[in-house]
């Protein structure tokens, strides 16, 4: 038999009983041939199939024409229509399916090669996987590289790997991560990619958690420069797959994403269903820095699986793809965009495989203990509110606009001689602030109590006070004090009353209801923020809401952020929307899982005539 011949069929023999031998990698470069005429040659560089002897490794060469468009080949024309000639090893088209004999193999005798041949049917999966590599970086894109990088991210825990050859970029902390340089080696591929994703639909998206533009999924789009890289990721998943051990399945998600100034991903997890390995190549321009924002910032984690502190970093660089593990701790944000003029444009998804296992319980929030009222001093108490919401007349007029809306703002709510004093005290350097968080929750300064300068903390007497909790029950109608009427009176109890007033913190006294409160007092500034989440331990109750703002601008910018906004569980429509004004008193009652967030601050507010404001937040429960 002829020896080639030979070699083919005992190939084909080894295939048909080994079909989940791994795929190699094949490593296209360019060979213009003179014999091929009209021709190009794509040249496959050695390989060696796993648990198949070097004696069976070889080289062969594919030849397609070059004035045929992709797509001929998409629709299964013949072989013959489209292509002068096909020469390759049987192992070479070992990439997304084995080679058995059910491919029409034929062994073919070749005097102008010493390289063993099969001619293969039209295929247009395997034609496809060798255009594809033919796009990807060969440096990265080897047997090579593939092993190298499979030992060091099964080893790889806190450190760091750099591979001098390929520039790829391996780290496993604070989760297993990797970057991709020089993703694509085809430039006008590029061009024309980033050109056609700035020509999408893209949709707004803007919740407490981001605020960016972003196309629907793109898995499914006929553009044939997305369905190339969607093509590109299917392709990349088999050498992910062989780089983690993390196994795969055939669901991917892939989205375009536009982030422009004080655009904002704040810190999650990406922990969904059965995501495993989310994915970013970015488009942004070659002259983007550090500066421009953007960043994708990593999060280590403490013991209770909560987001501590950015710990990294990584810049966007054009043409280059990161990847990373999706894991119960891998907390991450994109930070906002500063830069005015620049996009950070992006495809982005995720890769999905067997699910993860979750912590049984969620992390619940402890709140501080709700108190109950104390007494003030008259002449105190009196120095403080502005007259105008004491009249009866007012707090009827203001308890019916309540009743109706829930809400009600009242301006220029303080005297205005303790409003200044209240804030020039707040923005004196001797309070210590404190930043909150976890990141995935909150982000803001809260001031230490035992640290308030003297009006900070006559304010708070003020408003745990007895006759604070009497003039809010006028104001809403709620049951905040005993001797306030109830929904179905008109004058004031005369009963005695649950709670007895004549000691600072007086222990309730009432089985059926026992009004308290709870306060903090608030910085806010660039990059601050709070979001709604289903385990925040405030939505369990019906509350009041009631928040002073200082030292904010009058006309506040709702573009600034900033915003304290109230959405009902499980939707997304906004139900009510606050914005901070100094020296007015926001009230808002809200049922149970009802959820709030401060909208984050972005890089507008620092350039405000004042980059920061205050609040005094208290919460009251009837």
């Amino acid at each position: 038999m002829n020896k080639k011949k030979e070699f083919i069929e005992r190939l084909a023999a080894l295939q048909a009983q080994e079909p989940e031998l791994k795929r190699s990698k094949l490593d296209l470069i360019d060979q213009p041939d003179s014999e091929a005429g009209d021709a190009a040659h794509i040249k496959l560089t050695p390989f060696v199939y796993e648990n198949i002897d070097n004696e069976h490794a070889g080289v062969g060469r594919v030849i397609m024409s070059k004035t045929d468009e992709r797509h001929h080949f998409q629709n299964g024309d013949s072989m013959k229509k489209n292509f002068t000639e096909i020469e390759c090893t049987a192992a070479a088209f070992k990439l997304k399916q084995p080679l058995t004999t059910d491919l029409g193999l034929q062994a073919c005798d070749d005097t102008k090669s010493k390289d063993p041949v099969v001619v293969l049917p039209t295929s247009a999966t395997v034609l496809d996987s060798l255009v594809d590599l033919y796009y990807l970086n060969k440096s990265i894109f080897n047997l090579e590289t593939e092993a190298l990088l499979h030992e060091k991210f099964s080893a790889i825990k806190d450190s760091s790997f750099s591979d001098a050859a390929s520039g790829v970029k391996l780290s496993g902390y604070p989760f297993r991560h990797c970057v991709l340089p020089n993703f694509i080696s085809n430039d006008n591929y590029i061009n024309n990619l980033e050109s056609v994703l700035h020509e999408i639909s893209l949709r707004t998206k803007n919740n407490d958690l981001y605020k960016f533009l972003q196309s629907g999924d793109l898995t499914c789009s006929k553009h044939s420069a997305i369905s190339k890289f969607r093509s590109l990721c299917e392709n990349l998943k088999n050498f992910i797959t062989h780089v983690t051990g993390i196994p795969l399945n055939n669901k991917m998600d892939l989205f375009c994403s536009q982030y422009k100034y004080t655009d904002v991903l704040l810190c999650h997890d990406d922990e969904l269903e059965e995501r495993r390995i989310a994915f970013i190549y970015y488009l942004v321009p070659s002259t983007w820095s550090a500066s421009d924002g953007g960043t994708l910032d990593l999060f280590d984690s403490d013991e209770k699986i909560q987001p501590k502190n950015i710990v990294k970093s990584i810049v966007p660089t054009r043409n280059s793809f990161l990847f990373f593990e999706v894991s119960e701790n891998s907390f991450h944000q994109v930070a906002e965009v500063l830069s005015e003029s620049k996009t950070r444009l992006s495809l982005s998804g995720w890769f999905h495989g067997p699910p993860l296992t979750r912590q049984p319980h969620p992390l619940v929030d402890t709140l501080p203990p709700a108190v109950p009222f104390g007494s003030i001093e008259e002449e105190v108490f009196y120095a403080w509110f502005n007259p105008l919401y004491l009249a009866p007349e007012v707090q009827t007029d203001v308890r019916s606009r309540f009743e109706a809306d829930s809400e009600i703002e009242l301006t220029d709510f303080l005297q205005e001689d303790k409003y200044q004093a209240l804030m020039a005290a707040l923005q004196e350097n001797n309070i210590n602030w404190g930043l909150t968080g976890p990141a995935n929750k909150r982000r803001y300064y809260l001031a230490d109590k035992d640290n308030l300068p003297a009006v900070v903390s006559e304010f708070l007497r003020v408003m745990h006070s007895d006759a604070a909790f009497l003039v809010l029950s006028n104001l809403t109608g709620l049951k905040l004090h005993p001797l306030a009427p109830s929904s179905e009176e008109d004058e004031p109890s005369e009963s005695s009353g649950e709670c007895s007033t004549s000691e600072r913190v007086i222990p309730c006294l009432s089985k059926i209801s026992c009004p308290r409160c709870r306060s903090e007092v608030r910085k806010w500034q660039h990059g601050c923020y709070t979001l709604a989440y289903d385990t925040d331990a405030e939505i369990m109750d019906f509350a009041l809401d009631v928040i002073m703002y200082v030292g904010s601008e009058k006309d506040w910018n709702f573009d600034n952020g900033g915003y304290t906004s109230y959405i009902a569980k499980g939707e997304d429509e906004e139900l009510l929307s606050i914005c901070p004004s100094g020296n007015s008193l926001a009230l808002v009652y809200r049922d149970k899982d009802t959820m709030r967030f401060v909208k984050h601050l972005n890089h507008r507010v620092t350039k405000l005539p004042t980059s920061c404001f205050y609040e005094i937040n208290t919460v009251y429960y009837e």
